[in-house]
């Protein structure tokens, strides 16, 4: 049995669907939350209801269980709990699987992470790595670039600030940075294979898409997906942050959260062969997974639900 932890984020769905697609039977961790959760439709699974902060619920979750996937994608959660508790709760959850005989943990974590770093995003995945190592257990660390998909947080939220904003569309200059972003299916038929991977324990694995892009590359050709042109203003990074901060004290929910600017200053970019050598496939181009932008959707509509916080 393995226990998908952060089921109900859209990495976690797509980890949800690859498990059952090849009949390997899984657990949902739910955690309490105050906002809708969506679960993996269609699809047979077991799902138990815990905080990462309470040790009994833990413990009964892991009945059973002989693998912990951890996907947890916090930073979309920053308005609903401090990112600090990532830590925290990451380390709780070792401490559970430790005690419950689980043999395998896997970790997936971000291109760029360090406990180092200036910046919370990073910093908050380098402390969970940290942890993850010092464990009794045997785990891999999975760190991934910018992971796109018909649930993101990333293309969607783009294509709903271009509808938003005519004619042009403001992005940070950020220079040289590149980022190689990774199709979530590619990413979780990777999370799925190496719970199997005896070669890939106690390592880190970096992960990335087909192509490197800089912001400005990347940009056009989403926008150019969903069928839209906008004339494209590179903004200096102090005034993108003036520019972050004054819509998050303004709005329920901030469309341009501070996370991204870090993300936009640090990049999110490795070697482009990392997926071929780990695991046999080639990822899919960034070109060839974006039809779901061009679907019909209400973007506007969806844009103010979201910044009042109501979607």
């Amino acid at each position: 049995m393995i226990l998908i932890v952060g089921a109900t984020n859209f990495v976690g769905r797509a980890v949800a669907r690859r498990l059952a697609a090849e009949g390997r039977p899984f657990r949902c961790l739910l955690r309490p939350s105050h906002y809708p959760q969506q679960l993996p439709t269609e699809l047979s699974f077991s799902a138990v209801s815990a905080s990462l902060s309470d040790a009994e619920a833990l413990s009964e979750a892991m009945d059973g269980v002989t693998g912990v996937i951890h996907v947890t994608r916090e930073e979309d959660r920053l308005y609903e709990r401090p990112l600090h508790t990532h830590t925290e709760g990451t380390g709780n959850l070792l401490k559970a699987a430790e005690s419950a005989g689980v043999t395998r943990f896997i970790y997936m974590s971000r291109l760029g992470a360090t406990a180092a770093s200036a910046y919370p995003l990073f910093r908050i995945r380098g402390e969970s790595e940290t942890r993850v190592h010092e464990s009794g257990l045997d785990h891999t660390i999975l760190r991934a670039a910018v992971i796109y998909g018909a649930e993101d947080v990333f293309t969607t939220r783009l294509v709903m600030l271009a509808k938003m904003i005519p004619i042009v569309l403001p992005i940070p200059d950020v220079g040289m940075v590149r980022f190689q972003p990774l199709w979530v299916e590619d990413l979780a038929r990777c999370i799925v294979a190496t719970v199997d991977r005896a070669d890939l324990r106690d390592k880190t694995v970096v992960l990335g898409g087909a192509e490197h892009y800089s912001i400005e590359q990347m940009v056009r050709r989403i926008l150019g997906a969903a069928g839209m042109h906008r004339y494209l203003l590179h903004v200096t990074m102090p005034l993108m942050r003036t520019g972050s901060r004054f819509l998050g004290a303004l709005l329920a929910r901030n469309p341009t959260p501070m996370w991204w600017l870090d993300l936009a200053t640090v990049g999110s970019a490795a070697e482009l062969g990392a997926i071929p050598k780990h695991f046999g496939f080639e990822p899919r181009p960034l070109a060839e997974s974006l039809s779901y932008l061009r679907l019909r959707r209400p973007w506007r509509r969806q844009f103010i639900r979201y910044t009042l916080g109501d979607g």
